[in-house]
């Protein structure tokens, strides 16, 4: 059981999913056995993920 709470409970399948895309993307088979600096490569990646969604809904307004 995780140790964090997340701000929106709601959110942990889909981060859930994100874990295994990443562990996919390093080849791991499993994505509990992610290490801590793996850790940050998908914090780095969600950061990337959520600027690229602000410009583009900056972009459409």
């Amino acid at each position: 059981m995780a140790r964090n709470k997340l701000v929106i409970p709601e959110a942990r399948q889909a981060l859930e999913q994100f874990k295994v895309e990443i562990a996919n993307e390093f080849g791991v088979d499993n994505p509990q056995s992610l290490a801590s600096n793996h850790t940050g490569y998908i914090v780095r990646r969600l950061v990337e993920m959520g600027e690229k969604q602000l410009i583009e809904n900056y972009k459409n307004k």
